[in-house]
């Protein structure tokens, strides 16, 4: 294991600290309304997550056009370190509907006998439909995420399998925090990495959000998923993450955050900036 792995607990608890810095430096006059005046719709609620942006409760309000970049140590069983430049949009064409997805461009460089490479990743599409107040300050999702293998798996970007993804989530909104998860379950076709075969099972994905508004420009993102082993004779994934939004240029958001994972099937780290703007 590489010295980054080992220190996967203290990049995670840094990560936390300076979110809550930047956070406690924002101006507290700006705090946000209390959860009694909170029974608008989702749609009205400009944070979003990292890892469950297609599937959590929520709405754009109008369009989101994000651009990240992500470094990503790869775990035992796919170990192929990734640095990431991608897009990620999202559209809202009616009332509670959201479409978007994500793609991008990536460079791997695999330890051992692994093959290095760079390409296009996967394309991810989805489409949720949003029940806002389905009770009081409780809204609802349910949706299809699909994934589309453009990604080269020689190189480590992709498995070269389909994959979809039925899934439902909620939000609930209490004074000081909005937490939130969904469930979902993934048919994933045959695919390949790295020159190995793989033969797809059906995986199930379990997640839990929360989200600390400590001022009208600033929140802190916490999430936890796991999702049972996609591949026949692959493990789990697991990982913890903890993130900041920092809305700094009126309609443009900074984000970050990194990630630890849990599990031989996960990454053991990943690091995330992004840049997004919404209206």
């Amino acid at each position: 294991m590489s010295v980054l792995s080992r220190l996967r607990p203290t990049l995670f608890l840094a990560a936390i600290a300076v979110a809550a810095t930047a956070a406690l430096g924002a101006d507290p006059a700006a705090a946000p309304p209390a959860s009694g005046a909170s029974a608008a719709p989702a749609a009205q609620f400009g944070d979003r997550l990292f890892f469950a942006f297609a599937q959590e409760a929520n709405l754009v309000k109008s369009q989101w056009w994000e651009g990240q970049i992500e470094y990503n140590e790869g775990g035992d069983d796919f170990p192929v370190n990734t640095f990431l430049a991608r897009g990620v949009v999202a559209f809202r064409p009616v009332q509670t509907l959201e479409v978007g997805g994500r793609v991008g461009f990536g460079t791997t460089h695999a330890s051992g006998a692994g093959l290095d490479g760079s390409g296009a990743t996967d394309l991810d599409i989805y489409g949720k439909w949003v029940f806002p107040n389905v009770g009081q300050n409780l809204d609802f999702s349910v949706g299809l995420l699909a994934t589309i293998p453009t990604g080269d798996d020689t190189a480590g970007l992709g498995f070269n399998s389909f994959a979809a993804q039925a899934f439902g989530g909620i939000r609930y909104r209490f004074d000081q925090v909005e937490i939130g998860g969904h469930v979902g379950a993934r048919l994933n076709q045959d695919g390949k990495f790295q020159l190995v075969d793989l033969q797809g099972k059906t995986s199930f994905e379990f997640a839990f959000s929360a989200l600390f508004p400590l001022a009208n420009q600033v929140s802190l993102v916490g999430e936890a998923r796991t999702e049972t082993e996609r591949f026949e004779g692959a493990s789990s994934s697991a990982e913890l993450l903890a993130g900041i939004n920092w809305r700094a240029f009126g309609r443009g958001m900074l984000r970050g955050a990194v990630s630890a994972g849990l599990t031989n099937g996960a990454p053991n780290f990943r690091v995330i900036a992004s840049y997004a703007y919404t209206f």
